[in-house]
């Protein structure tokens, strides 16, 4: 286990839409009122130092890491190993990957969400602990399991704008299938798919409202359409970073289209009924590369 500090937010009273800040010794909210403590939570990370192998951080030791958090499932573990792979594969940056597994946050009691039907994975509202389990500083970024990285990570990490609260793929998309992946339920809500891949701005002040309490009961409209934030806290980023297999499509000759991290959202070759997907063919020879490389052993 690997510790890590944390100042987490308690609040009072109830979450407002909307915020007022007075730059006093504490945050203020209308109605809302900040204490900071600290703690100590104890979260499996699966770290090695390496150089481009199927570990989770490679680069100068020197150097602060950007920490990635990956969306985790039990049920699509090869789906994460394969992810975290490709990543670390072709990233010219020192990178930190760190697993969200829900049964670890049940665990140390951060996480207590019932799960609901509509929720596909373990990580559908999970992912938003990512400015807590970042300790609230500096930029972070989470994913879902279910990525093919092709670009090298650096490309999208130097697009970041501090003014923002998050940044990520605005996508439009409304997906016509009423089912996905092993059979889960396709939902069909605004801003869909924008929370698959964020770059958080983990220090900003409004993504301290993201505290384990406020992701245990909010809804899934609140958190999945970033109502916490006004529109223009949410910076964009070329879809190419989230490149949805079946939505996005590439213009022969027009580089600007190119994936550079590829996203199965219906299904990945990890799965039966989705071996002949499109780029399926990319995923599984990552897959095979990762096993070469000496990945995780679990990896099949």
């Amino acid at each position: 286990y690997y510790y890590y500090y944390y100042s987490v937010i308690h609040y009072t009273n109830n979450l407002l839409p909307n915020f007022i800040f007075e730059h006093t010794n504490h945050l203020h909210y209308t109605s809302l009122h900040f204490h900071f403590i600290t703690i100590f939570i104890p979260m499996s990370v699966d770290s090695a130092t390496t150089t481009n192998h199927c570990n989770s951080t490679n680069g100068n030791h020197n150097s602060k890491p950007f920490k990635i958090f990956i969306g985790y499932d039990p049920k699509e573990h090869v789906a994460y190993e394969v992810c975290r792979y490709s990543l670390l594969k072709r990233s010219s940056i020192p990178v930190e990957i760190i697993p969200i597994k829900q049964s670890e946050l049940r665990q140390k009691n951060i996480y207590s969400r019932e799960r609901g039907k509509l929720e596909s994975t373990e990580f559908s509202f999970t992912r938003f602990l990512t400015p807590f389990l970042a300790g609230y500083d500096g930029w972070a970024m989470f994913v879902d399991c279910d990525f093919l990285y092709l670009g090298d990570i650096k490309e999208l990490f130097d697009l970041i704008d501090d003014k923002y609260a998050v940044m990520c793929v605005q996508h439009d998309y409304a997906p016509k299938e009423t089912t996905k992946m092993d059979g889960a339920v396709q939902t069909v809500y605004p801003r869909k798919n924008w929370s698959s891949m964020v770059l958080y701005n983990c220090g900003h002040v409004k993504n301290m409202v993201l505290t384990p309490e406020v992701v245990n009961k909010e809804s899934g409209a609140f958190l999945h359409r970033f109502m916490w934030l006004e529109d223009d806290e949410i910076g964009s980023v070329p879809f190419v970073w989230n490149f949805l297999v079946g939505h996005n499509r590439v213009v022969e000759g027009d580089t600007s289209t190119y994936p550079k991290a590829i996203h199965y959202t219906l299904g990945g070759p990890w799965f039966d009924a989705w071996k002949d997907c499109e780029f399926g063919d990319l995923w599984l020879k990552e897959l095979e590369e990762c096993k070469k490389d000496g990945g995780d052993e679990k990896v099949e």
